[in-house]
């Protein structure tokens, strides 16, 4: 499967709404039957206004809509966008009939010249935390085709929780993700390889996305 996440600033907020619902269209125009576009909530960092997230069965089909979605984010009511196009990497879900519950994002760069066997440790500990952190229901790390933003963003780290409070609390203050994940984003840590930029987002949904 291959995926299209666009992390939306805008100028005004009160414009996500509208801007929602023609992406929603374009959407349904190109029969994107899997798809989340909804502003994000308080305490994203870096995280937009709305995110929009589709899924594809295949790489022409996601490029093809990321070009007809270019122009509705090409204008002066959005400030900026981060994003990524990606295939799926390794995933798992626990809870894949969540409803109403919360999507989040992750993207983060990885450090040019990162040696290839530290990033894959790097990668390994993330896969793990889903088995740690039981608030985590369903689960994605990949790797990105391509990339838009602030940074070259590599990574994408989706998850997808009950509600707001599984991620503000037992994901962000577990002690598994303090003392095994967060060395790799301290740039005090001698194992310190990813950039301090990163995109942390999220929103509600419906239904679950992965």
């Amino acid at each position: 499967m291959y995926k299209l996440t666009r992390l939306v600033t805008l100028a005004d907020p009160a414009s996500a709404p509208a801007l929602a619902d023609d992406i929603r269209a374009l959407a349904a125009a190109y029969s994107v039957s899997r798809q989340l576009v909804a502003p994000t909530l308080p305490g994203s960092h870096f995280g937009g206004d709305l995110i929009a997230h589709f899924a594809f069965d295949d790489a022409a089909q996601c490029a093809a809509f990321d070009t007809a979605l270019a122009p509705l984010l090409a204008v002066p009511t959005v400030v900026s966008v981060d994003g990524v196009a990606y295939q799926s990497g390794a995933g798992g879900r626990s809870d894949p009939g969540l409803a109403n519950g919360v999507y989040r994002v992750l993207l983060l760069s990885v450090d040019e010249g990162t040696d290839p066997a530290l990033v894959e440790r790097f990668e390994a500990e993330t896969r793990m935390m889903p088995h740690y952190i039981p608030a985590i229901r369903n689960w994605q790390l990949s790797r990105f085709d391509t990339a838009t933003g602030a940074r070259r963003w590599t990574h994408v780290w989706e998850q997808e929780y009950a509600d707001a409070a599984g991620l503000m609390g037992p994901y962000m203050m577990h002690p598994y993700h303090w003392a095994r994940i967060d060395r790799w984003f301290d740039p005090e840590c001698p194992d310190h390889i990813v950039d301090a930029r990163l995109c942390h987002s999220f929103c509600a949904m419906q239904a679950s996305v992965l």
